[in-house]
């Protein structure tokens, strides 16, 4: 063979390897009403990434995932790709309206019998999340349609809300995120809270006394410990019974909502058995507030001294309690404490 056919044959083949080589994820410069007829015709749905021009993660992804040939394998196979500015191109504004977007990148996939989203996701996602996102949306009984479907018809299998949680989270989904919380912290047993992501969500959910988490925790609380750690968990339970006790300290009647007695009741019971060194400065904010709230002035400034005169309270701690007090104190008509 010659140098000219050794050449031209080097050229063939270099050809064929780039023809066969993935470019990553295709964006077909098409109209969204054509990105939906062409997507309804293959049977497909509509992968659309909504971003603007000054958005850092929306750059990353364009940089680092889209390129990636494992992201476009997957997404060129089922979806049609289409990408819009949502601040410049006319599309963009169009949609960024129709869809409420309200954060950059949104990621939506999108069915064109429909035009209904079946799958979102709010940021920006690495080269495998971005793959299982993609997964998650083309399955009908995973995606956020989907989740929101099986939650509808009273699925509330653990699993099932830990996943429909994660999805609503990753989705900005706020009115789905919150659902699936409070029906997962109402059946999530104690021997799943040793999981990392299952505690994750338990100790940064907005819990208080009547919660069924800090039921199952207070009810079984050796049990807690040995599962989760009493560490973790009396950290955990530290700070709900803070933020109830704060609550309770800082209610009058001006407040327009009604006192929770039920709540009130279950904090002292819990922590007259929570034997953590937090748990007396706890109780001297609520013994001093229903003096606060019955009127008793005298009173509550007796509980005062009495707290202080313990030495219940921990760093600043004793500052707050001190200045919710008095500011009831100032409101009051009470001459004589005063």
């Amino acid at each position: 063979m010659n140098m000219k056919n050794t050449v031209l044959l080097f050229v063939v083949m270099l050809l064929c390897i780039t023809a066969n080589a993935q470019e990553g994820v295709k964006f077909e410069e098409l109209t969204f009403k054509e990105a939906l007829a062409k997507a309804k015709a293959e049977n497909k749905l509509v992968f659309m990434d909504c971003y603007t021009s000054w958005c850092g993660p929306c750059k990353m992804l364009a940089n680092k995932v889209f390129p990636n040939d494992t992201v476009g394998a997957f997404f060129n196979e089922h979806f049609i790709n289409a990408k819009y500015d949502m601040e410049k191109d006319s599309s963009g504004v169009m949609l960024k309206k129709r869809y409420k977007i309200a954060a950059f990148p949104t990621l939506l996939f999108i069915d064109p019998k429909t035009e209904e989203v079946v799958h979102k996701v709010v940021g920006a996602c690495d080269v495998k999340l971005m793959v299982e996102e993609g997964e998650q949306a083309i399955n009908p009984e995973e995606n956020l349609k989907g989740l929101r479907k099986r939650f509808a018809a009273g699925d509330r299998d653990v699993a099932f809300l830990k996943g429909y949680l994660f999805t609503a989270m990753y989705a900005r989904e706020s009115e789905d995120q919150a659902r699936a919380m409070q029906a997962f912290l109402d059946v999530v047993p104690i021997r799943d809270l040793a999981d990392q992501a299952t505690w994750h969500i338990v100790s940064n959910a907005p819990l208080n006394p009547l919660s069924m988490p800090v039921k199952h925790m207070m009810d079984s609380l050796d049990y807690t410990y040995q599962v989760v750690g009493k560490e973790k968990v009396d950290e955990c339970l530290r700070w709900v019974f803070y933020n109830s006790a704060y609550g309770i300290a800082r209610w009058t009647p001006e407040s327009g909502q009604p006192f929770d007695e039920e709540a009130n009741d279950s904090l002292v019971k819990y922590l007259l058995r929570f034997d953590h060194v937090s748990s007396p400065a706890r109780l001297a904010y609520v013994y001093t507030a229903k003096c606060a709230r019955e009127g008793d002035y005298k009173g509550m400034l007796d509980k005062m001294q009495e707290a202080f005169s313990y030495n219940v309270f921990r760093e600043n701690d004793g500052v707050t309690y001190f200045h919710i007090f008095m500011d009831q104190l100032a409101r009051s008509t009470d001459v004589a404490a005063l």
